[in-house]
């Protein structure tokens, strides 16, 4: 899959649907994307949404993977590291999905 043709404005909205809480919780992005963005096409939409999810999985997965082990217990990686580990991979994520990724990430490891 390719982002070549999601602007980061779309990627970062997608993004922020894809974390909604609620009625919409882990439910496809496609329909609400569309009706913000009219002019894209459904493999565009399809591609945006598929995005989201494995960006979802990776910082799950790393806040996981990545415990601090301290004399109270366990704890989650700091933001600043899961800052760079996720722009490496990510370079368009927004501040504000970013820090909702980290909080989500150390809820759903929490649980």
């Amino acid at each position: 899959m390719t982002q070549i043709n999601l602007s980061i404005e779309i990627l970062n909205y997608g993004l922020q649907l894809s974390m909604e809480f609620g009625q919409n919780w882990l439910k496809p992005i496609n329909e609400r994307l569309a009706t913000k963005f009219p002019d894209l096409k459904i493999q565009q939409l399809e591609e945006c949404n598929v995005l989201c999810k494995k960006v979802h999985q990776i910082a799950h997965r790393f806040i996981v993977e990545n415990p601090i082990h301290s004399d109270t217990g366990i704890e989650f990686i700091d933001f600043y590291q899961f800052r760079q580990f996720m722009y490496k991979k990510y370079s368009w994520l927004s501040s504000a999905n970013l820090q909702r990724l980290y909080s989500q990430s150390c809820y759903y490891a929490y649980k």
